[in-house]
């Protein structure tokens, strides 16, 4: 874009914002929000890690869902266990749902999926298989300053009075989450261990295993957000 182009364009907002005083306000409105907005940004990525620590959590304390909400995901973008240790915490303080997704290699997949592999019967496969790959959680976490939370599995959750069969704990230290709980299975409850260590965009990617016949780790996937990119600013 040329600079007359701009100037020309200026010129025209400018004659257009005073014709009315409502347009002008507003206007300023949002520049000032886009400016509050992207000092977030700024402050998490603070070139000094005790500053952006501190900023992150000057930002959770002044409770603006919006400026939360960017500074968390903000935050899960550095390479920075202490950032990520408090962003995640605080993003268990806001969400009590949370999803966790079995990621089997195609290969191995494939093959357990085949009615005449020795796969097929294996019971941690049949279970994986049953709830689609997928365990639903709740978590209970009561603020961004405890590291450790309970967790109840939805997978097969009924409602009945013995809810303690489904339940569990979450433990958070530095960039790394544990999760431990019990899941319904057939009738009984089986315990499932997970741990993740890797950051991917909005998922974090670890191990798993769950305490069942012929059992095998596998690979699973902790989904913090439905997307896994960033606004982009300029």
């Amino acid at each position: 874009m040329s600079n007359l182009f701009k100037i020309v364009r200026a010129g025209m907002l400018t004659s257009a914002l005073a014709v009315s005083g409502g347009t002008s306000s507003a206007f300023a409105d949002v520049t000032a929000r886009y400016g509050e907005l992207q000092a977030v940004i700024d402050a998490i990525n603070d070139p000094d890690p005790l500053m952006r620590l501190a900023q992150l959590e000057a930002i959770l304390k002044k409770g603006d869902a919006t400026e939360v909400q960017l500074a968390i995901r903000t935050a899960f973008q550095l390479d920075d266990p202490n950032v990520r240790s408090l962003a995640l915490r605080a993003h268990f303080a806001s969400f009590r749902t949370f999803l966790i997704t079995a990621e089997l290699p195609e290969k191995i997949q494939k093959e357990m999926e085949d009615e005449n592999s020795g796969w097929y019967d294996n019971y941690l496969y049949k279970y994986l298989r049953s709830m689609g790959y997928q365990f639903k959680m709740q978590s209970e976490y009561p603020s961004t300053d405890e590291l450790e939370f309970q967790i109840k599995a939805l997978n097969g959750n009924f409602q009945d009075s013995d809810q303690k069969k489904y339940t569990g704990t979450g433990n958070i230290r530095g960039g790394m989450l544990t999760v431990v709980s019990n899941v319904y299975k057939s009738g009984s409850p089986q315990r499932c261990s997970f741990e993740f260590t890797e950051y991917h965009g909005f998922t974090m990617a670890g191990m798993a295993s769950c305490d069942m016949d012929y059992s095998f780790q596998f690979p699973v996937r902790f989904h913090l957000f439905d997307d896994d990119s960033l606004p982009k600013t300029d």
